[in-house]
């Protein structure tokens, strides 16, 4: 079954398996490969210095880098609606616009570089919140997200770790939290996972 609501241009017709390289059209094959490619190249950013300043740029590269391998619309704004469960993300027509004043935002903010833990936290929070609600690519949000927090984080003298959280239901359910109500959940995910 589907984890979104209506058939989708990026996916094979007929199907809910998303177009791919390597022509794999058996979900459960496909998600096994981007599982295996996705962690080969979150090494390798792990690695790397991060870009400074983690601009909009910087956010879509982070996307590009993790699938590349695997979806040909890796890097890529997405040009459909999507949805999971009850929630619906930003139209496409919004994305753009809404990334950039969020870039916008937080470079005013010089990049959460240096405010107080406890404000950086917040705002930390506030920024993965909108980005999450935005969801602006067809696939891999969770993963662009995350890392991008990473390299954010390590730019600010700090590293984000999110292994310590025993397990991806806690991190998706703060998520949810954070898109129906509040960021208290994130932000508590968030305390526990950042150290100096």
């Amino acid at each position: 079954m589907s984890r979104y609501k209506h058939s989708s241009m990026y996916c094979y017709p007929g199907s809910d398996v998303l177009i791919n390289h390597f022509s794999i059209k058996d979900d459960n094959k496909l998600k096994e490969l981007e599982t295996v490619y996705s962690l080969l190249r979150l090494s390798e950013l792990k690695l790397k210095e991060p870009a400074d300043p983690l601009d909009m740029d910087a956010f879509i590269e982070i996307h590009r880098t993790i699938l590349q391998d695997v979806y040909p619309f890796a890097g890529e704004l997405r040009k459909e609606m999507i949805s999971k469960g009850s929630s619906s993300f930003a139209h496409p027509d919004h994305i753009e616009v809404q990334m950039h004043r969020i870039f916008n935002e937080l470079e005013q903010e010089s990049y959460l570089k240096d405010l107080p833990r406890d404000k950086m936290i917040e705002r930390l929070a506030h920024y993965l919140a909108e980005l999450n609600a935005l969801h602006p690519f067809r696939e891999g949000n969770g993963r662009t997200v995350r890392e991008f927090a990473r390299q954010l984080m390590a730019n600010a003298g700090y590293q984000l770790n999110w292994e310590k959280i025993a397990g991806p239901a806690e991190i998706i359910n703060a998520f949810v939290d954070s898109f129906n109500s509040t960021n208290d959940r994130l932000e508590n995910l968030l305390d526990e996972m950042i150290k100096p």
